[in-house]
């Protein structure tokens, strides 16, 4: 520690004479202000201002009434670092300042004391060194605020990146959670019923096969584009070269995943105006999709084929408004499930900063109705 090591110089100085001795008194007179100075700097970082003052009155006080030495290395030199101290550590301006008045208090009283140290030359010198030591502590605390403002900003920096990494996978997590949903569940489905109908009547079978043959197409595109964004280079290399990555679907879109949905014996009613949603922001009716398609799949598998209704609309307030709605049913198979669908949603609208309400319809049928505020959500 630097207490202790100054302590040692300042004993080897009074021992071997290291330094100009000051004063005429044995030089081992300063050893215990010195033993005493040097204990003192063991709380100059917990209590900066009171240990520079305790250090400068055991130096300059004792003289005036004493035949004491002074020791360079073992007084003078804690004094310079209880200074630096002080000027690096005390948190308040104005007890920084009132360290240095101190001291150069204490410097003249020193050389009114001592003849050889009232030298111009010398007392220059010895101010130099304490206006440098206290200057050298205020960079030092400047240099170590900055040092701390910079990791933090690095610290906030790192976090807001990682947040934004899990959201932007918990927003893909969704996109393949509601992209699998719909389209394992319309292929079970439509499955099912080519293996009922492939003996009585072929041509219908083969048109389910058909109709599951488009929907993986359509889907693998969608899955490509989802990996794309993640980076899965190894998928792109394995595409079928020309072909093109699909878009993310659209509001626009909503009214051919209807159309398909009816192809499937879904019966759906559809109120979209497209002029109404064209400049909805993409993110947004990429959700509004979603929404829309996983409330069809839910009456598919919940319900299965019931008159059911989709409504998407904006609001005069700057609202999107997304609702499906059915009639009461029982599907003739339930689709296994992890009744993960609602949830997803409520996730998904919640990330948009939206509400979602799903419950029992008067008559026994089923409604989610979510609205989808325009502008970005608090981050």
């Amino acid at each position: 520690m630097p207490a202790v090591g100054l302590w040692l110089a300042g004993v080897l100085d009074l021992a071997y004479g290291l330094s100009d001795a000051v004063g005429q008194a044995s030089p081992f007179t300063a050893f215990v202000p010195m033993t005493l100075v040097c204990a003192l700097l063991l709380l100059r970082r917990h209590a900066p201002l009171p240990v520079l003052c305790a250090i400068v009155v055991v130096i300059a006080v004792p003289v005036w009434f004493l035949p004491l030495d002074l020791g360079y290395w073992g007084e003078f030199i804690p004094w310079l670092v209880a200074l630096y101290s002080c000027a690096r550590h005390e948190p308040r301006g104005m007890l920084r300042a009132a360290g240095a008045v101190v001291s150069a208090a204490a410097l003249i009283v020193i050389a009114l004391r001592f003849p050889e140290m009232a030298d111009p030359g010398d007392l220059l010198y010895d101010g130099v060194l304490l206006a440098a030591a206290w200057t050298l502590g205020l960079f030092a605390r400047s240099w170590a605020r900055y040092r701390d403002d910079a990791l933090r900003q690095e610290v906030e920096r790192t976090q807001a990146e990682e947040r934004a990494v899990a959201g932007e996978r918990a927003r893909i997590a969704r996109e393949l959670h509601d992209l699998i949903s719909h389209t394992i569940t319309v292929i079970v489905m439509q499955a099912g019923g080519a293996r009922l109908t492939s003996a009585s009547d072929p041509a219908t079978a083969v048109e389910a096969l058909g109709r599951i043959e488009r929907l993986g197409q359509d889907s693998l595109g969608e899955l490509r584009t989802l990996l794309t964004v993640l980076g899965a280079a190894a998928t792109d290399a394995a595409a079928t070269p020309g072909e093109a990555t699909a878009p993310q679907p659209l509001l626009a879109d909503v009214a051919s995943l209807c159309e398909r949905m009816r192809l499937l014996g879904l019966p759906v009613r559809l109120q979209l105006d497209d002029d109404d949603v064209a400049h909805v922001p993409a993110g947004m009716q990429l959700t509004g999709y979603r929404l829309v398609q996983e409330g069809l799949t839910n009456v598919l598998k919940h319900a299965g084929a019931v008159q059911t209704e989709v409504s998407v609309r904006r609001e005069p307030h700057g609202v999107l408004h997304v609702e499906v709605s059915n009639a009461p049913g029982r599907p003739g198979a339930p689709v296994p499930g992890g009744r993960l669908g609602l949830v997803g949603m409520r996730e998904r609208v919640a990330a948009s900063g939206g509400t979602l309400t799903a419950g029992p319809r008067p008559d026994g049928g089923f409604v989610v109705s979510a609205g989808l505020p325009m502008a970005e959500p608090p981050v």
